[in-house]
């Protein structure tokens, strides 16, 4: 595995340019992956009427990604309340609670720090500062962001409730992806990773291998 690969979240579709996302991973019940979908479809369609702006995706893991774009916390705050005013909602939350196809794994309240639109596929790697170096996490990944770019990748960078961050790499295709992994990485992306994990001011703790499905 190239460095490149290691400073690799979720989610926008063509609607906006958001600044703030609400991300929920679900893994399905044994069995239960096509109705967990169907679940996913049917809460899309409610919040689309209610002028939500949803992505739906699913990762390597088998997990469901669904995401909602929010143009600032104010609007984040306002759809919640169309949410609870919503008979359909409503309903359908009770027929879902009564009768679960997952399990929530991981609820992301997350901002955009550098927003961008992902394609078909990315990666996202979510990092954890270790204590005071938040800001010199940020700021290894916006170094990282035009270097990731030079190479054919979209870039997005995130940081979420609890401060970590996530930095997410788009590509059209994983065929795109696998070309990326593939190249040589230029000797200012080889020096800026020998540089950076010479002291890293984070560590990876997970990562996300996502493929959109709306």
């Amino acid at each position: 595995m190239k460095m490149k690969l290691l400073f690799l979240l979720p989610f926008l579709t063509s609607y906006v340019w958001a600044d703030v996302l609400e991300v929920r991973l679900y893994a399905p019940i044994p069995g239960s992956s096509a109705e967990l979908m169907q679940h996913a479809s049917e809460a899309r369609n409610i919040q689309t009427k209610l002028g939500g702006q949803v992505v739906v995706a699913t990762d390597l893991r088998g997990r469901l990604h669904f995401a909602n774009a929010h143009k600032n916390w104010v609007g984040w705050a306002a759809f919640q309340e169309k949410l609870e005013a919503s008979e359909e909602w409503s309903t359908f939350a009770q027929k879902v609670g009564a009768a679960p196809a997952g399990t929530l794994e991981a609820h992301y309240l997350v901002n955009q720090v550098a927003p961008m639109l992902p394609s078909k596929v990315y990666q996202v790697f979510v990092w954890e500062a270790y204590p005071g170096r938040n800001a010199e996490m940020v700021a290894a990944a916006s170094t990282a962001q035009p270097l990731h770019e030079k190479l054919g990748a979209s870039v997005g960078i995130n940081t979420d409730q609890m401060g970590r961050l996530h930095y997410l790499m788009s590509f059209d295709s994983w065929a795109d992806w696998a070309r990326f992994q593939d190249a040589d990485p230029s000797d200012e992306v080889a020096s800026f990773f020998a540089e950076f994990y010479s002291n890293p001011p984070a560590k990876l703790i997970d990562v996300y291998s996502v493929t959109r499905v709306d």
